[in-house]
């Protein structure tokens, strides 16, 4: 193993592909933070998708008939399974690397979709909370400099509309406006449910306060009323005052970020990459999401998006294997096995045959012929 282990150590990270790169170094990440590996099933009961569908970013779940009898679906989501087996007397921290099937949107089939994220479950207090966005804002930052952490608060937001006390429908209709980020639309709202000029206002406030957290957080202070929207607030100045101002350079509040609003009741997070036109992490504090799974604790994590990560371009690379050696078939099998394996151990990638490499590009190209080796 120690030829293995020295071309592991050598490896170019920089240059390996974006989703391989990622996966090896937040499960390091993830590791030194305490979190432990969870591994949850491919197939779960599809009675726990089917009571708690509103939870889930589909209306379909693709579901089949086990030998046994029992109907299954093969997972949609991984923290309500993850949700399910959770103790309420301990806190846990778990990372998990796995594969969900949901219904694509704009294909109309389902899609297999393979994540990497964590889940702090437990007594989430201020730590928890600074600690899970330090490691998405790390997350982001190991596979590229140029992200953006979004951060907003389901707790900012519906405390407002809790001062308002709007219908059921009229809720629904202004966070839909605000999901939409649409001022135009939000105003329209606002005048048919009959709210006060200054109450569309704070409204359309919303939609404004965006940008970097020096410059949102004082001006959010400004419509900041009752203790709900106070705690988010505070919660958010906390979050920002445990990050560093090379990580603070990177976030982003925005108070009409809306993820999911079944799932969500915090503190909310989406991740942005340079070049890639889709969101790379999802996540935030779904507190009410343990109640009615019958917990009497807390969670918040994050899910990072992985085949997004394909998208990415890569980067040039000099070589495609560093030793080529070119070798006949009748050549003694045993002698040129020894030669491979004395690059190998020396953490050199080898490839053998008979012909020339042609386009593949090589550090070094031997000819190997009764036993000798030459370079070319």
């Amino acid at each position: 193993m120690d030829g293995i282990e020295k071309y592991i150590m050598k490896l170019d990270f920089d240059m390996r592909r974006p989703e391989e790169r990622m996966m090896l170094v937040l499960r390091r990440l993830y590791e030194l933070y305490g979190y432990r590996k969870y591994k949850v099933s491919n197939f779960e009961e599809y009675s726990l998708y089917l009571q708690y569908k509103s939870f889930l970013s589909g209306d379909k779940i693709l579901s089949f008939t086990d030998l046994d009898g029992r109907l299954l679906a093969l997972r949609p989501d991984v923290t309500l399974s993850i949700i399910k087996n959770a103790r309420d007397n301990e806190t846990a921290k778990a990372y998990y690397i796995e594969k969900v099937y949901r219904e694509s949107k704009e294909s109309n089939t389902f899609k297999e979709i393979n994540q990497m994220g964590l889940e702090y479950m437990g007594r989430i207090d201020a730590y928890a909370v600074a600690e899970t966005v330090f490691l998405a804002q790390q997350s982001l930052q190991a596979i590229r400099d140029d992200y953006i952490l979004e951060l907003g608060h389901m707790g900012f937001v519906t405390g407002l509309l809790d001062k308002l006390e709007l219908l059921p429908a009229e809720r629904e209709e202004i966070m839909e406006c605000l999901a939409a980020k649409s001022p135009h639309r939000l105003r329209r709202a606002a005048e048919d449910i009959g709210l006060s000029a200054a109450d569309g206002q704070r409204l359309l406030t919303l939609l404004e306060l965006a940008g970097a957290p020096a410059d949102v957080l004082p001006r959010a202070a400004a419509i900041c009323s009752g203790r709900k929207m106070q705690t988010a607030l505070d919660e958010l100045e906390k979050i920002c005052a445990a990050l560093d101002d090379d990580a603070l350079r990177h976030i982003r509040i925005d108070f009409s970020l809306l993820n999911d609003t079944e799932f969500y009741d915090g503190v909310l997070m989406t991740g942005y990459l340079q070049g890639l036109p889709r969101p790379v992490l999802f996540g935030g504090r779904y507190d009410s999401m343990m109640y009615k799974l019958g917990h009497r604790c807390g969670a918040i994590g994050f899910a990072v998006y992985i085949d997004e990560l394909e998208r990415l371009p890569l980067p040039p690379r000099e070589f495609d294997v560093d030793i080529w050696i070119e070798a006949a078939p009748d050549e003694d099998a045993a002698a040129l096995l020894a030669q491979v394996r004395r690059f190998t151990d020396e953490g050199l990638s080898v490839r053998v045959a008979e012909r020339p490499p042609g386009d593949t590009r090589c550090r070094r190209c031997y000819i190997w012929q009764k036993g000798e080796l030459t370079e070319c």
